[in-house]
């Protein structure tokens, strides 16, 4: 949208007349640089990216050719002399902060300027356009503008102006601009327009996207824009009245849209469904993203430019439809009167229609009945289906439709629709070949997820195969009575083999073949094929075996994420003959499978030693698996030379390590019995790249009494300890880790983590440790007493993160010192009253993000120390701090001390109520420019200092302020590369 706007201000796209014209032809010109690889694909279709180097040349050549001065992310850092820009045509200033624009500025030649700092307090000088006679197009973003009439001196020529994320007041002068072409305020504060805006009659583009507080545009102002073309009116607040109701109203009317004549691009949102008039839309709409009810949330991606969002409490559904030309993309919610969404809505098949979601509708029991429909092709174009909550819907298709039907589907999402007893029911021996993507989720009468063939059909043959070569990921969850991915429907009198149904009163309702009752029925079989499947998610279905035993290896070979949960039946994963066909397998997850006896299961006739390798897995998670007693039920080794990341939990039947030595020594003592004691894994053959580890206490005091070789875990970085019970963690255990970073220890039962006893000891161990984490330990008490010998070692710690630690008495003792501390971190830590003294406070000198939430007795940050000169204490880097829901939090300090933030740019302080004010003494914080009342992007505060904006606070009189996040925020966007928000579809609105 950006390019589509600023585009139009430098003239780039002559010859085109219209703004549909105007959009074509630059994505004409997008496609053609990107054939040429001079663009790239961004993240969505409304991005584009720019390699660094095109990006320099293109720079170079513009500010040789056309003058263009471009100045980034403050390469400099002075505005640069008036002859060099007399001439200069276009200015881009984007991501500066550290100077301003200076006065008296003349550049005659100027046709297009564009700013946008990041620093929203810049200032701009008055009358500093006046110099700018030529000027055709202005930008500015992220900027505060409270009085626009003492600012602009603007040419009344000026065809394009944006004034995108500004916070703004009194902007009636616009009005005066009676040229002006495209106007957007997108992400702006405004919260009514003007009645001046009545005289931008030649106004094309209005764009209001995102400006969330806008309540109020006056009557008969839309209307009386009678060229425009395109309006965006997306996450807004408008509260549309009602034509006829008042005769005098006070805010515009939806009517007044059906005057738009030229109108062919809309965007809008009306959250109250009632009052939507009939014949609103016209199919003169190219593009458009309409959103009826209050259940939509107006973000999100959209691929498509014709998006409609339904939620009617009136049967006129159809009517809006079919008002509508070729939906691309719709969604229906709670709409009454629907019982078939093909028949009742688009007798014609919704020909054009690329994506369907369909949720919470009590009444629909079909989505295509042809049964009593009388053509056969529906659903042409669709490549995704989504039903939600669709609690008596028994086929998504009943009856039979032609084979294009449905052909380009790839995204298949079901969830809670719990009549529906399969997906799809083929009466023809295809599939669904470009299926991507398939998840079904807690359906409760859910027992295969597809079927072939129909019943009392005596043409029906057996199927052969059933390929779907383009499904890539498999998702099933909470589906009870599922057994069989796939069955075939044979009730003629020439089947082979009659299906029985079985129930019991404890197990779910399976389907068995009779003919092979003495066998366990895999989910999976040989007739289903999935050569391209990459990842396979099963949770709580209902199946003892997943494979059968001889399945080939296409049926695996490109799977690289396998997750097991949940399945109580399931008595063993892996078939062993299948375990050489998962050689792409990366990721592997088996968690909660309460029968579960081995990993891989035996088969009859296997050589006495077996070998398996797992060549690419880099993760391998178990937990919670209560009868797990071994690996394999036999001799065996398994190997793992890429494991990077293992985790093993609640798997108490079974031991997790042994090495060549111990077993060696354990069988030649008569000790070892194969079936039940052979441990999960050879430590040599699972350490040689591990990085992470995760283990239960259990298994930490397993390997502290074993005699594991010295260097065995010399990679691993990190570890994580999980139901220790133990009063004091093991430091000694650490001595196996000679290259340890970061430790976390979580739910047990510390009351200290470090004992002095074990300090003196191990202490060149603790050196190493960069990161601490601490995570529900309940009784822990101290991390450390006061007088620890381990004050010193904490220097190279560069995070610590406390979590609901609820007994937590004191953080680190006053003579702590963590002069590479970066992050620190507390979380729900009751009964802390304060978080460090100020001898350690002076340390801080690298603390960079700062964040303690849910501290309940907290009074203060820093501590007063007795005996101590309350003098200067300077934390130099600090950019980030968050104080939220500290009921009791009274100041940051409360001593005399002079507290200096040279750096620090975002500060939230969130139900503090008790909060009167920062420090009692001198506060400087330079590059402070606002307060965060909460995490929303629009909500700054600020009263020119931080103590006067504190005590502010609590009586809710401040002015709402725009802030943006710098970038050092949590909250910034991430980019990368020089990604450009192209934005033809005005879903995103972000400056260029």
């Amino acid at each position: 949208m950006d390019l589509l706007k600023y585009g139009t201000g430098l003239h780039i796209f002559k010859g085109t007349y219209t703004m549909q014209e105007t959009r074509d032809r630059l994505y004409a010109l997008v496609h053609k640089l990107k054939d040429y690889c001079l663009l790239l694909d961004g993240p969505t279709e409304d991005w584009i990216r720019m390699h660094d180097l095109v990006r320099e040349v293109a720079i170079s050549i513009a500010s040789r050719d056309r003058h263009v001065f471009m100045l980034r992310n403050d390469i400099q850092i002075e505005w640069p002399v008036a002859d060099m820009l007399k001439n200069c045509p276009t200015i881009f200033l984007h991501d500066c902060k550290h100077w301003e624009v200076p006065e008296g500025l003349e550049y005659p030649q100027l046709e297009f300027f564009c700013m946008s700092p990041r620093d929203h307090s810049i200032k701009i000088p008055n009358h500093v356009f006046a110099g700018m006679s030529n000027l055709r197009g202005l930008a500015l973003s992220n900027m505060q503008f409270l009085s626009l009439p003492s600012l602009f001196h603007l040419p009344l020529n000026l065809q394009t102006l944006c004034l995108d994320r500004c916070a703004l007041g009194d902007i009636a002068i616009i009005g005066n601009l009676k040229k002006l072409e495209i106007l957007s305020l997108v992400d702006s504060n405004i919260e009514q327009l003007p009645e001046e805006m009545a005289q931008l009659t030649q106004l094309r583009l209005f764009d209001l996207s995102g400006c969330s507080k806008l309540k109020v545009i006056p009557p008969n102002l839309l209307s009386g824009l009678s060229r425009l073309e395109d309006l965006y009116m997306g996450n807004t607040s408008v509260k549309w009245e009602f034509e006829g109701l008042n005769v005098g109203r006070s805010n515009a009317s939806l009517q007044e849209l059906k005057l738009l004549s030229h109108l062919t691009t809309l965007e809008i949102q009306i959250c109250d469904a009632m009052i939507l008039p009939k014949g609103l839309f016209s199919k003169k709409l190219e593009r458009y993203k309409i959103f009826i009810g209050d259940e939509w949330d107006w973000s999100g991606n959209y691929k498509n430019k014709r998006v409609l969002k339904l939620k009617l409490y009136t049967s006129n559904v159809d009517e809006v439809i079919m008002q509508l030309k070729g939906i691309e993309e719709l969604y229906l919610d709670e709409v009454p009167g629907i019982k078939n969404v093909l028949y009742d809505l688009d007798i014609e098949g919704f020909l054009q229609l690329k994506h369907l979601h369909v949720q919470n509708n009590p009444f629909i029991l079909f989505i295509v009945d042809s049964m009593a429909w009388v053509r056969y092709n529906a659903f042409l174009l669709l490549e995704s289906l989504v039903l939600h909550n669709l609690i008596h819907l028994e086929k998504i298709c009943l009856g039979q439709l032609r084979a294009e039907s449905f052909y380009k589907l790839k995204i298949i999402k079901v969830r809670n629709c719990d009549k529906l007893k399969n997906i799809f029911s083929f009466s023809f021996v295809r599939g669904l070949p470009q299926l991507q993507t398939l998840n079904v989720i807690n359906c409760k009468n859910m027992k295969e997820i597809f079927t072939v063939g129909r019943e009392n059909d005596v043409d029906c043959h057996e199927v052969d195969k059933i390929e779907f070569s383009q499904l890539h990921s498999l998702t099933l969850k909470f589906l009870p009575q599922l057994t069989s991915f796939y069955s075939q429907v044979k009730t003629s009198a020439a089947s082979q083999t009659r299906l029985k149904e079985l129930s019991t009163h404890t197990l779910p309702r399976e389907v068995i073949l009779e003919d092979e009752c003495d066998t366990l029925m895999p989910f999976f079989n040989e007739k289903v094929v999935f050569p391209n499947l990459e990842t396979l998610e099963l949770c709580a279905i209902s199946t003892e075996k997943i494979w059968c035993n001889q399945l080939a290896a296409v049926y695996s070979q490109n799977l690289t994420r396998l997750i097991v949960h949940g399945c109580e039946k399931l008595k063993y994963l892996f078939p062993s003959s299948m375990i050489r066909n998962f050689v792409q397998l990366e990721h592997l997850e088996i968690c909660y499978c309460s029968s579960l006896e081995s990993i891989v299961g035996k088969e009859s006739g296997e050589e006495a030693t077996t070998t398996f390798v797992f060549p690419k897995v880099t993760f391998l998670k178990l937990w919670n698996l209560s009868e797990l007693k071994t690996f394999y039920p036999g001799t065996h080794t398994s190997k793992w030379p890429m494991l990077k990341k293992l985790e093993v939990y609640g798997c108490d039947k079974v031991k997790i390590f042994t090495s060549r030595f111990l077993r060696f020594q354990e069988i030649n003592e008569g000790q070892f019995d194969i079936p039940t004691q052979q441990a999960l894994f050879l430590v040599e053959k699972v350490t040689s790249k591990l990085e992470e580890l995760k283990l239960s206490g259990k298994d930490i005091a397993m390997i502290c009494q074993s005699q594991f070789p010295k260097h065995i875990f010399r990679n691993l970085k990190n570890l994580e300890v999980v139901n220790d019970e133990s009063e004091n963690f093991r430091i000694g255990f650490l001595e196996r880790f000679h290259n340890l970073e970061k430790l976390e220890l979580r739910w047990s039962s510390y009351k200290e983590i470090f004992s002095n006893e074990e300090i003196v000891e191990h202490a060149e161990m603790l050196t190493q440790v960069k990161s601490l984490k601490l995570w529900e330990l309940s009784d822990l008490m101290y991390i450390w007493k006061q007088d620890s010998k381990l004050d010193s070692i904490t220097e190279n710690l560069e995070s610590l993160e406390v979590w609901w630690c609820e007994n937590l008495i004191n953080l680190v003792p006053s003579s702590a010192s963590f002069k590479n501390l970066t992050t620190l971190e507390l979380w729900y830590c009751q009964r802390l009253m304060n978080l460090v003294t100020s001898s350690t406070a002076k340390s801080l000198v690298c603390l960079t993000k700062l964040r303690i939430d849910g501290c309940r007795m907290l009074t203060e940050i820093i501590s007063k120390e007795e005996d101590v000169a309350e003098d200067e204490i300077v934390f130099s880097k600090l950019k980030w701090v968050s104080l939220e829901r500290l009921e009791n939090l009274t100041s940051f300090c409360s001593g005399n001390y002079t507290l200096k933030f040279p750096s620090l740019e975002d500060l939230f302080v969130i139900e503090c109520p008790k909060m009167k004010i920062f420090s009692h003494r001198v506060l400087s914080t330079p590059r402070l420019r606002e307060v965060r009342q909460n995490w929303g992007l629009y909500k700054g505060c600020w009263e020119g200092d931080l103590n006067t904006t504190i005590q502010q606070l609590q009586k809710n009189e401040l002015p709402l302020l725009l802030p943006i996040a710098s970038s050092s925020s949590s909250l910034a966007a991430p980019t990368t590369g020089n990604q450009v928000p192209l934005n033809l579809s005005g879903n995103r609105k972000t400056q260029v």
